[in-house]
C-alpha cells in the first residue's frame, strides 16, 4: 500500500510540474542556417548529419554553428610482450553558436571510451568506427540539449 501511494504521489508531482524529457521532443524550435566544422572529417560529418536531421523547422530561430573536433587514440595498457591490450579514444569538440553575428553560446565537450584490443585488425577498425560514431551522436545530443536549455532561458 505504501509503495502504491509513493508511486501515485511521484506521478502527480511530475505531471504537475510539466516535466518533459528533452531528447524525446523531436520538434526543436530552432534551425541551423550554417554548420561549419574543422578537424576530424568522419566525426564532423556524423555530427552534421545528426544535427541537420533533428532540426529542420523552417519557422524557428536560426543559428550558425561552428565547431572543431580533435581525436586522440592512446594505449592504456600493454601485455608482457609489449603489445597493446587496452586502448582509449578521446574526442574533444569546441563549438560556438551565433545568431545574427553575435556569439550566443560557446562551449567545449570532451568524451572518451576505452576498449580492449582485438586480434583481428579489421574487426578492431570496425569497432573503433562504431565507437566514434556513437560518441559523435552523443556530441550532437549534447549540443542540442545546450541549445534547448538556452532557448528556454
Amino acid at each position: 500500500m505504501n509503495k502504491i501511494l509513493k508511486i501515485l504521489i511521484t506521478i502527480f508531482i511530475l505531471s504537475g510540474c510539466s516535466y518533459e524529457p528533452i531528447l524525446l521532443k523531436k520538434n526543436y524550435n530552432f534551425k541551423f542556417e550554417k554548420i561549419e566544422s574543422k578537424g576530424e572529417i568522419s566525426i564532423n560529418e556524423d555530427i552534421k548529419n545528426s544535427l541537420s536531421e533533428q532540426t529542420n523547422n523552417e519557422n524557428a530561430n536560426k543559428y550558425d554553428l561552428y565547431f572543431s573536433s580533435k581525436k586522440k587514440r592512446e594505449i592504456v595498457s600493454s601485455n608482457r610482450k609489449g603489445d597493446p591490450s587496452i586502448y582509449k579514444i578521446s574526442i574533444e569538440i569546441d563549438y560556438s553558436l551565433t545568431s545574427n553575428g553575435q556569439v550566443v553560446l560557446q562551449n567545449e565537450i570532451s568524451k572518451q571510451a576505452t576498449y580492449n584490443n582485438i586480434d583481428d585488425k579489421f574487426d578492431l577498425l570496425n569497432y573503433e568506427k562504431n565507437i566514434i560514431k556513437n560518441l559523435s551522436q552523443r556530441f550532437a545530443e549534447d549540443i542540442l540539449i545546450s541549445i534547448t536549455t538556452l532557448e528556454k532561458w
